[in-house]
Parts: C-alpha cells; structure tokens; sequence
C-alpha cells in the first residue's frame, strides 16, 4: 500500500523550515529533524539521501526502505508534525530491521509516537 502523496516534504522551503526551526537527533544510521505544525491534520515526512551514500541505485534502496518504514509505522506517529529523515554514511551497509530500530529510537526520543493507551485497573 502506498502512501499517500500529501504526506510527502516536496518544497526547499519546508526542508529548511524544519532544520532551522525545529530540532534534531543522531543515531548511528539516520538523523531526524522534527518540527511541530499545528495547523497540519497528519504528519509530512521528507527523505535525504545525499551523494556520498553511493550510486543512484544505492540512494534508491536507502530511499525505499525509510519509505517503508514509515507506511509501516504512519498510524502510531502523532499528528501535526514535520519530519526529516537524512541518511547518514553507514545506511547503506544497514539492513531494513537496523533502519527501523534507529528510526524508532529517534522517534521516541523525539516524542514522534503516540502513547501506548494504558489499561485502566
């Protein structure tokens, strides 16, 4: 199932609105910028890829995977969000399952995910 294209970053600007305004977080294979948009319904993602990750094909693969990753996960981020996931140097050696671990790490440090409901006594 595909996303839809609404949840998509697409403009230089929203890029750069979210690495000036908001805030950031390392892991071994990503870098997650967020900021905070009231006004959005759901949430907008953004991918980087740069050069130095290797060829197109290799830029590709990395592209597919984060993509993945967040159609696996879209129903538990909170709405009203700008997300930028930039792939760092080591991605490419990284399988999906490595991806997605660092991927939730950044996102629970960055308070990305809902809260589990928690089960009244």
């Amino acid at each position: 199932m595909r996303l839809p294209s609404n949840l998509r970053m697409k403009l230089a600007r929203d890029f750069a609105r979210v690495k000036t305004q908001g805030s950031s977080q390392a892991g071994k294979f990503l870098v997650l910028g967020v900021l905070r948009v009231e006004t959005l319904e759901e949430f907008q993602f953004g991918l980087i890829t740069g050069g130095r990750l290797g060829n197109a094909v290799m830029r590709n693969r990395i592209r597919r995977l984060l993509r993945e990753i967040v159609r696996a996960h879209r129903s538990e981020i909170v709405p009203g969000c700008q997300m930028v996931i930039i792939a760092r140097w080591r991605a490419p050696q990284a399988t999906l399952e490595e991806l997605e671990k660092d991927w939730l790490r950044l996102a629970r440090r960055m308070n990305l995910l809902k809260q589990p409901a928690t089960a009244a006594p």
